[in-house]
């Protein structure tokens, strides 16, 4: 079974919230009426009541008495002694005697009975009106109310119905456009729709935001999976060609031995580069890391002596600032700072390699050169290519993300045969 849609759901809500008070209205609209006819009703009732009352008091006897009855044909009058009528004028002289004293309604009568002297006689006076074409009267006007609100909120339903409708086309294009981007490449395509308000042109701003967001990750994830496959292909078939050249020359052990050197240099790389990929895959997730103070000084001095280990035929020039401090992610920094000396001893021309850091106009500055090859640029933005027999690309890359997630500046020069990599980090 389908849910109920958005637009149904506002109906639904302007029909409840307003039926509510159209109900409301029209009941207290109603009273209003009835209770301001029953007040006209107990005015002409008292009137004519004092009428009655002086008339047979002051008019004298027997037949000199003179009632004069001209008037509303609704009202009469009956004239008790105790419950025993003595007189009744347009009802059967029964049908009241048994009210009590004041105002009320009994049956089709609104009454007013009062105990009145008359000729020294205590009499009961009750005087009357009839209420069948009053009741009429306000079944009619109760009709034409309750009709009036079913029109009113007819009427309200179908504005509400236009108006909720136009709301809701922005966000119907919307939907129909990011179903027909679904079904195809994203290829620039954007929402546009209708702008009837601030927070519709906030939400296509912000749809338009994450297609860009997920355009990115399409092309970079294209990119990197081209990347991947371009760096696992060359020690892959290294391997290869060590291993069948071992297998058709029927090698001696020492042959043997050293073409299984060669395959673990290669599986070494691979390591490295899996390694890499998974690093990079955690600093271009989603999930939020954790900054905290690093002591940038002391961690380069450290990194730099396990590169001094693994190339100990490298000259290394140190000109380090000392406590220099920052915030950021430590062992994103290490792999980033381990990435760029790596590569200065591994692709050195001159068996030496310097590093620099200092600070200076807001920025802390790591500098590394060395004199060799210049690095070959992909595309902007992407650091990549080979300085040497290698490639260093998924290395620079890892150096370029972790700058950017420290919101430093990553700056590449060659001249007169020098490479120099600069990460420009911003003082926090």
């Amino acid at each position: 079974m389908r849910s109920m849609t958005i637009k149904n759901k506002i109906t639904l809500l302007y029909l409840a919230t307003y039926g509510s008070v159209v109900f409301a209205l029209s009941i207290t609209l109603f009273m209003i009426f009835r209770t301001l006819e029953y007040r006209r009703i107990d005015g002409l009732l008292l009137s004519f009541h004092n009428d009655i009352v002086n008339t047979y008091k002051y008019a004298g006897e027997g037949e000199k008495r003179l009632l004069s009855l001209a008037g509303d044909e609704n009202l009469g009058f009956a004239l008790y002694a105790g419950e025993k009528p003595l007189a009744s004028f347009r009802i059967e002289p029964g049908v009241l005697s048994s009210v009590g004293f004041g105002t009320g309604t009994a049956g089709d009568y609104r009454y007013r009975a009062s105990l009145e002297s008359i000729e020294g006689v205590d009499r009961k006076v009750v005087t009357f009106y009839r209420l069948e074409e009053t009741r009429a009267h306000l079944n009619n006007l109760l009709l034409i109310i309750i009709l009036s609100a079913i029109f009113t909120l007819l009427f309200v339903s179908l504005v509400g119905m236009a108006f909720t409708r136009k709301l809701m086309k922005p966000i119907e294009q919307a939907g129909d456009q990011l179903e027909r981007i679904s079904r195809s490449e994203i290829g620039g395509a954007r929402v546009k729709v209708e702008n009837t308000g601030q927070e519709i042109e906030k939400l296509q701003l912000e749809i338009n935001r994450a297609l860009d967001r997920i355009e990115r990750l399409v092309q970079d994830t294209r990119q990197m999976s081209s990347k991947i496959a371009h760096e696992l292909r060359t020690p892959l078939a290294i391997m290869k060609t060590s291993l069948q050249l071992s297998i058709e020359k029927n090698s001696s052990p020492v042959e043997m031995r050293l073409s299984l050197k060669g395959i673990m240099n290669e599986l070494d790389k691979l390591i490295r580069m899996s390694e890499g990929f998974l690093l990079l895959s955690r600093i271009e997730s989603a999930v939020p890391l954790e900054m905290a103070r690093v002591d940038l000084s002391g961690l380069l001095l450290e990194t730099i002596e396990k590169i001094m280990i693994l190339y100990p035929g490298v000259e290394f020039a140190l000109d380090v600032a000392p406590a220099i401090e920052m915030r950021g992610v430590s062992h994103m920094i290490e792999h980033a700072i381990i990435n760029l000396l790596d590569n200065a001893a591994r692709y050195t021309t001159d068996g030496s390699a310097s590093v620099r850091l200092s600070t200076g106009e807001g920025h802390i500055v790591l500098e590394v050169t060395n004199r060799g090859r210049k690095v070959e640029i992909e595309r902007p933005g992407m650091l990549s290519g080979s300085s040497g027999a290698t490639g260093n690309g998924i290395g620079l890359t890892i150096v370029q993300e972790v700058a950017k997630l420290h919101k430093a500046l990553l700056l590449y020069e060659h001249r007169d045969g020098i490479n120099c990599f600069t990460i420009r980090f911003p003082v926090r």
